[in-house]
């Protein structure tokens, strides 16, 4: 197999030519491009999902090609309730991201997790190539699908070193002026909790997981006794007005 590079030489020649282009990956060639230009050209709503899973699957960080693999896969079936789910957490990490709080600083772009894992000495370049080899393989609509939790799966890192790059890439969120993504990062912006203390939660959440046992960030912060259950759900009502507010300004 040959991976091709992003954009694609022969595709930007050949977008247009699908025999060119049927030919180009029968050759073997792994093309990302060459499955997004064959989308456009095909008029069967089945082949165009087919094309975009593809695509899809090769870039498997690239949003946009997500949703439009989404959007084919709803336009064959309407009533697929799991890729209308899907689309809808994108949809909503969309707004997310666009929420800005003053206690953001524009600082460059964070850092991909597996890439935070390499530079923290967790796992290797290629156990992190090997990881994401698999990522691609692994369905569209599985939910299990991130980095970290094939990793963890792999036994290449522990809960408490994926907590730890989770907390560093929570930290780069915020001073890239990405909001919140979690109640988490809220509680250690607002003082609630330190950044160490998240991190020990974080850790036990993911070890619990990995036993079945799924118990949410503000219960483990009772259970650990880091926080009363009022002070929880007090952080959790002003964390919701805040992100809420942002939509009716």
């Amino acid at each position: 197999m040959k991976q091709c590079p992003v954009p694609c030489p022969f595709v930007a020649n050949h977008h247009h030519d699908v025999a060119s282009i049927r030919q180009h990956l029968l050759e073997g060639h792994q093309c990302r491009d060459a499955w997004v230009a064959l989308s456009k050209l095909v008029q069967d709503a089945h082949q165009r999902k087919d094309c975009l899973e593809r695509a899809a699957i090769l870039a498997p960080d690239d949003e946009e090609l997500r949703i439009a693999y989404l959007e084919a896969r709803l336009a064959v079936d309407p009533s697929d309730a799991l890729a209308q789910q899907r689309l809808n957490e994108i949809r909503m990490m969309r707004l997310l991201s666009d929420v800005k709080t003053p206690y953001f600083h524009e600082q460059p772009k964070p850092r991909l997790l597996g890439d935070i894992l390499v530079a923290i000495g967790a796992i290797s370049e290629p156990e992190l190539h090997e990881a994401l080899s698999e990522q691609r393989r692994v369905s569209l609509l599985r939910s299990d699908r991130r980095i970290g939790q094939i990793l963890l799966k792999r036994g290449l890192i522990t809960p408490a070193k994926l907590a730890k790059a989770l907390i560093i890439q929570q930290q780069e969120r915020s001073r890239a002026r990405v909001a919140p993504q979690v109640l988490g990062e809220y509680l250690v912006e607002h003082g609630y909790i330190t950044a160490a203390q998240l991190e020990d939660v974080l850790a036990e959440q993911i070890r619990l997981d990995l036993q079945g046992k799924r118990l949410s960030l503000g219960e483990l912060l009772v259970k650990m006794r880091l926080m009363s259950k009022e002070r929880v759900d007090q952080a959790a009502r002003e964390y919701e007005r805040l992100f809420w507010s942002k939509f009716n300004s």
